[in-house]
């Protein structure tokens, strides 16, 4: 693609595909790119992941090549037990690293959380033991709303509107 830094959103998938738990980011990422084929800059998938090693890279990244486009930012976290399969959605981005008790800085104008595990002492034991199904159904559902969410930054583009 062809795309104007400017003009397109981005989207960052943050995680790991070697720790169940933290692999809805990269699947989204590879949803968004394999299955919908957005117009948008998509960061993060199976085979390029964007996580704790190469996270302050990436983040930088974004920040000096997409100044004024909008970012989604997309994640797994750990939080209460009645919460697990339930996607989060909240401005400021995501702070990565939480459920390991990493401080990597905060990403995004809009963050994008599934809840894929209960918070406990040990959390990476805790992602390590969440099921595939889980994880995958879950990034299903964020890939297509997040698709259908891009559409509409696209149609806006077309109408010469400012995002």
């Amino acid at each position: 693609m062809n795309l104007n830094a400017k003009n397109f959103p981005v989207v960052i998938c943050i995680g790991s595909a070697s720790v169940s738990g933290d692999s809805l980011g990269p699947m989204v990422g590879d949803l968004l790119r394999e299955k919908y084929n957005v117009k948008a800059y998509v960061y993060g998938g199976i085979r390029q992941p964007v996580n704790g090693v190469n996270y302050t890279k990436y983040l930088q990244h974004v920040r000096e090549q997409h100044k004024e486009s909008f970012i989604f930012a997309v994640d797994a976290c750990v939080g209460e037990r009645t919460d697990i399969g339930k996607i989060k959605i909240s401005t400021g981005g995501v702070s990565a690293g939480g459920a390991l008790n990493k401080n990597f800085a905060r990403v995004g104008d809009i963050g994008i959380l599934g809840v894929v595990a209960e918070r406990q002492n040990d959390n990476l034991s805790a992602l390590m033991q969440v099921s595939y199904n889980i994880v995958n159904q879950m990034s299903a559902v964020i890939a297509k709303r997040l698709a259908d969410v891009l559409v509409g930054f696209e149609l806006l583009k077309r109408r010469g509107s400012r995002f």
